[in-house]
């Protein structure tokens, strides 16, 4: 299937493959930001929701094996009870006006944690800016979901600076790699193509090792909102106690195709799991896609994987004849939610701004 310039402009008039397409750049303008902040933490609470709350899950993913602290993301609008003085929090919302992140930001406040907000304007930048808070400002004008470049750049930066990491270095170095794989897959004939072609009338489920995690939920929630499809993730090897099940006997087979993000480079025993479950797959007359994902590290491999997903969920957009911008449905809801989850309850009683923070 080939579109020409004009057919795209009609099926994409606000330009979500332009956004896709900057992804890299906006990840390498973010981590030239500047940062001056030195907190002390053992533990690191990202809280967000959307593209916000997925930048802090590739971030968790990023860091999952080599350093000793863990990056959990808070989506619920409750903190949860095991915070305190060593923990650091960023509260991350792009619009600046999410109101599960403004509850979460101003429980924290009236706690007295430790937090850095990231955000490009809105009731959340208002509010940190009062409270005298270190602000990482994202540029403004992109789609919220198109934004996870820059947010990611800006954690990336900030764990540079605080948590002794070296992500800068080590994507400036694959960098060149990246921008020509987008090349690849912003072309008429890439991978993305193909298994948008493959994917499509069918409902998808994304599998992947638990450090590739928060590539396989970018996949579904990109496919969500651009595909305006129904579509899942899950984790293996937990695949292989449950979900197996529901592939080998249950009606999905026909209606559902299930998508392994396969690294090239993993364990001996993530390889063994994965080629096994898909074996067993096949033994059953169901046919995975095996989606190849290439990198040295984890970072590239979750950069590479995003960057295929976000292209497959442009590529159903425009196979279906839908706006990949368009979400109504998601307004709507906000609108109901804003009468159950207002911008403030109540003032907190109290401001307290954290030691090292200004």
């Amino acid at each position: 299937m080939k579109y020409t310039p004009e057919k795209v402009l009609d099926l994409d008039p606000y330009n979500m493959a332009g956004g896709i397409y900057n992804f890299l750049d906006d990840l390498n303008l973010a981590m030239e930001t500047q940062i001056d902040i030195r907190p002390k933490f053992n533990k690191i609470l990202v809280c967000g929701m959307g593209g916000s709350a997925i930048s802090g899950d590739i971030l968790a993913d990023c860091i999952y094996s080599d350093y000793n602290y863990p990056v959990i993301v808070q989506r619920f609008p409750e903190l949860p009870k095991w915070l305190d003085d060593e923990t650091f929090i960023i509260v991350a919302s792009y619009s600046g006006n999410t109101r599960e992140t403004l509850a979460l930001y101003d429980d924290a406040m009236e706690k007295g944690f430790k937090v850095t907000v990231i955000t490009a304007g809105g009731q959340l930048l208002e509010r940190a800016e009062n409270d005298g808070l270190f602000i990482l400002k994202m540029m403004p004008g992109l789609q919220p979901r198109c934004a996870v470049g820059y947010s990611l750049g800006l954690m990336l930066k900030l764990m540079d600076q605080i948590g002794g990491t070296s992500f800068k270095v080590q994507i400036g170095k694959i960098m060149p790699k990246l921008k020509k794989f987008r090349e690849e897959l912003a072309s008429n004939r890439s991978v993305a193509w193909e298994i948008a072609r493959r994917i499509n009338g069918r409902t998808p489920t994304i599998y992947s090792t638990p450090e590739m995690s928060s590539s396989a939920i970018r996949w579904k929630t990109q496919i969500n909102e651009n595909s305006k499809m129904m579509a899942f993730s899950g984790l293996m090897p937990e695949f292989s106690h449950n979900d197996i099940s529901g592939w080998s006997e249950g009606s999905v087979r026909e209606s559902c195709v299930p998508i392994f993000l396969y690294e090239e480079r993993m364990s001996k025993v993530k390889k063994k799991a994965m080629d096994a479950a898909i074996e067993v797959l096949r033994g059953y007359d169901v046919v995975p896609m095996v989606v190849k994902i290439r990198g040295k590290s984890t970072t590239e491999k979750l950069l590479r994987s995003v960057m295929i997903g976000d292209y497959v969920s442009l590529y159903l957009a425009y196979i279906n004849g839908v706006d990949p911008s368009e979400v109504a449905s998601i307004s709507e809801l906000k609108t109901r939610l804003g009468k159950i989850l207002p911008y403030s309850k109540t003032k907190p009683k109290r401001r307290i701004i954290s030691k090292g923070q200004k």
